[in-house]
């Protein structure tokens, strides 16, 4: 005897020879499940001839941890672009790519088209967070990643490990058949694996602060230069900008530029020039020296055999300090040094911080520069030209911007600081960072004698350009030599502003930085304006 069994959905036949009844049953039964999984494959597409199936999945993308301003806004991953992953058939054709990857068993992932896709068991839709903006924001601070996802410079290299750890996966998985390509019939699952998590870390920085700096910064004329806004009772980096700023997305064109974009020239030494001058004030009434009150400018004066000249050797006549600040007259405060000595002025200056590096993470360290010491100025020339921030002396803006914190303080020094904290998937801070550095360099009757004068500066001197009328501030410029000369036989000029405000109960401190200026007034004056008056609008007093 023998029996027929026939699968209709198949169309394959079986024929079970006569055996003792026990061995007939359990043939009937194999041949039982061999049907059934021959009849959910050909359920699930034609390409599937295989009997063995098995899970597998496509990484469809990786995030990293987020870095946030101090409101908890983030300032990467914060926006999103739709990826596709489809299953590739001979019965499917996809037009959101010409090509799908057979190590990914035939399922594409790629960027959707402008078109709107239509999601089925063969395609799904999956919103990825893009690392970087177009137009990113705080560039050289927050830095970049490598292809490898690791962290080369800036807040993603000094925080890479916290970054990694709270990164994640999405996955798509399918079912693959024997040959571990796709099963189109059992469809794509997506899945996640702590992708996009809010874990990360806080800036001390505001992202709307930072929009307005860089916003000025690209309205201006300054073309290489640097802007720096700290919060000034606590030395918080609310914004910190260097033009130009690098493509992250086009890295090789940027270190192509001569511009040289990869510079972060807020954390960079130049020479500083006239801004130098209240420190000057300072140490002379640190050291019991009363600043004149009725010193003569008649536009030049000597000091160790060479002939020091006041701007276009202007005479400024009778000067007392607030004057002297506001006309920036050189010839004043080559006396006041003078007077002082070469110690007392390398003292004070130093506890303004000139002449120390200003770590800020492991990667973002704001250079030393130069502060000549005492031994260096026993030339009367040599004590001279730092007098007026010139010589030997190099700074970077962010030291501009921490003294000028500093005399806004009524002389507590407070060394400027970006990292705020942790912070877990659930945005609960776990590690919190606290700025303890604050020490007395200067007492505050001295800052407020200077700070008349900066006062000044802004309504009679050279200031006014930086001048608002919904605020009073404080500021100075300068415009220093560097003794390089371009092709054009002109000498380089680096032009400062740097100024506090409101003045009366001073919270923000800003300075601005130009690498090739002109002249001060003109350049870094108004960019000042803009960024105070920005600031005060959008974040109050």
């Amino acid at each position: 005897m023998s029996v027929e069994v026939t699968y209709l959905e198949t169309k394959r036949y079986y024929r079970i020879e006569q055996r003792p009844v026990a061995v007939f049953l359990a043939l009937c039964t194999a041949i039982g499940a061999v049907a059934l999984r021959l009849a959910y494959l050909q359920t699930a597409g034609a390409d599937a001839v295989s009997v063995s199936s098995d899970e597998k999945s496509v990484s469809v993308h990786t995030s990293r941890g987020c870095i946030y301003d101090h409101n908890l806004v983030p300032l990467v991953n914060a926006e999103h672009r739709n990826v596709a992953a489809q299953i590739l058939t001979n019965d499917t054709r996809s037009d959101l790519s010409d090509a799908a990857s057979a190590a990914n068993g035939g399922v594409c992932i790629t960027e959707e088209t402008d078109s709107p896709l239509r999601e089925s068991l063969f395609c799904k839709s999956i919103r990825t967070v893009r690392r970087y903006a177009d137009r990113q924001l705080c560039t050289h601070v927050i830095g970049y990643v490598d292809r490898a996802g690791r962290g080369v410079c800036g807040i993603e290299h000094s925080f890479d490990k916290v970054l990694q750890e709270a990164g994640g996966t999405v996955y798509v998985k399918y079912t693959a058949n024997g040959r571990g390509q796709a099963i189109p019939g059992c469809g794509l699952r997506v899945v996640s694996e702590n992708y996009d998590s809010a874990a990360g870390v806080v800036l001390t920085v505001d992202a709307k602060a930072q929009q307005i700096v860089e916003d000025a910064l690209a309205a201006s004329s300054i073309r290489r230069g640097a802007a720096v806004v700290l919060e000034t009772d606590t030395g918080a980096v609310l914004a910190v900008a260097s033009v130009p700023a690098y493509d992250v997305y086009n890295l090789s064109a940027s270190l192509q530029d001569e511009s040289l974009p990869f510079l972060n020239r807020a954390l960079s030494c130049y020479p500083v020039g006239s801004v130098f001058k209240p420190f000057i004030a300072a140490a002379a009434m640190e050291h019991g020296n009363a600043c004149p009150a009725d010193y003569i400018c008649g536009g030049q004066t000597e000091a160790g055999g060479l002939r020091f000249r006041c701007y276009r050797s202007t005479a400024h006549g009778a000067l007392d300090l607030q004057t002297a600040l506001a006309r920036s007259c050189n010839c004043y405060f080559i006396a006041l040094g003078q007077a002082v000595g070469a110690q007392a002025v390398a003292e004070t200056c130093a506890a303004f911080g000139f002449g120390q590096a200003i770590p800020l993470t492991s990667d973002l360290t704001a250079a030393a520069g130069v502060l000549p010491d005492a031994s260096d100025l026993k030339s009367p020339a040599a004590l001279a030209n730092l007098c007026f921030g010139q010589g030997e002396l190099l700074a970077t803006p962010l030291h501009l911007a921490a003294a000028y914190a500093a005399l806004a303080n009524g002389g507590v020094y407070r060394a400027p600081y970006i990292t705020k904290a942790l912070v877990d998937e659930n945005k609960n801070e776990y590690a919190v960072y606290k700025n303890e550095t604050a020490r007395r360099v200067a007492g505050r009757a001295v800052c407020e004698a200077i700070n008349e004068g900066l006062r000044l500066n802004m309504t009679e001197g050279t200031g006014k350009n930086g001048a608002s009328v919904l605020f009073a501030a404080a500021g100075k410029t300068a415009t220093a030599q560097t003794g390089r000369y371009g092709a054009d036989g002109k000498e380089q000029l680096c032009t400062w502003f740097c100024g506090f405000f409101p003045y009366e109960g001073p919270k923000y401190t800003v300075v601005v930085f130009n690498e090739d200026g002109a002249a001060a007034s003109e350049d870094c004056a108004p960019v000042f304006k803009a960024i105070s008056e920005g600031v005060f609008l959008a974040l109050g007093t």
